[in-house]
């Protein structure tokens, strides 16, 4: 099933847009940053993983106009795992908006772990 899930990003602290629940994997498929404001600001978007595994900068203080915004549509798709977090900030106060859009389903019984083991 489909999930739209948002944040309004006003000061620099980091929020969690949707953290995968356990049980289901997501095959997160757009994100929309729109900068609401009138000044430019910068936003950074990544997915939060469990440790010992390094976060992925999805955009990482990237630069976004005021009245501008940013798009990753249907042509990129990332596969998240239970537990991953989907956390965003912006750079300055203002009003960022930051939406995704995954597909949610429930975690294979097994997990091919494609190292060879």
């Amino acid at each position: 099933m489909l999930y739209t899930k948002n944040v309004n990003l006003t000061d620099t602290s980091t929020q969690t847009v949707v953290t995968i629940p356990s049980g289901f994997v997501a095959h997160w498929n757009m994100l929309f940053v729109a900068n609401l404001h009138n000044a430019t600001n910068d936003v950074t978007v990544f997915v939060d993983k469990p440790s010992p595994t390094a976060d992925v900068y999805i955009y990482n203080e990237t630069n976004i106009s005021a009245k501008n915004n940013l798009l990753i549509d249907g042509n990129a798709i990332f596969v998240l795992q239970a537990g991953d977090i989907i956390k965003a900030a912006a750079g300055g106060s203002g009003n960022v908006e930051v939406v995704v859009t995954f597909d949610l389903l429930e975690q294979p019984a097994t997990f091919v772990n494609f190292n060879g083991a």
